[in-house]
């Protein structure tokens, strides 16, 4: 269990710094923001990032649950996938996220 909790801490660790590190190329290139705005973006991003699994954390042990939290915030993270523009890779996805759901 101990090796099953380290590899999905690195695979998390990778998949954040992964994001963050592509974040400004992605936010100055393809957007056309400047760089002022997209540094103030990133770091809105890193502390929401930082500081949302503390959120979690109270909601689960103090109303929730452990496994209703992680229910519900993967019914969220359904639903919210789901208000965005598709393409065929993304329906994709939100097939794959759905059958995950229900596994």
């Amino acid at each position: 269990m101990l090796e099953l909790r380290a590899a999905v801490e690195i695979a998390e660790r990778f998949a954040f710094y992964g994001v963050s590190s592509n974040l400004i190329s992605y936010l100055t290139g393809p957007l056309g923001e400047g760089t002022a705005g997209a540094a103030a973006a990133i770091n809105a991003w890193n502390g929401v990032a930082q500081l949302l699994p503390l959120l979690g954390g109270a909601l689960a042990d103090k109303w929730l649950g452990r496994y209703r939290t992680i229910v519900m915030a993967s019914l969220l993270y359904v639903l919210v996938s789901n208000l965005q523009p598709s393409s065929d890779a993304e329906s994709a996805h939100r097939l794959l996220s759905l059958s995950c759901l229900l596994v």
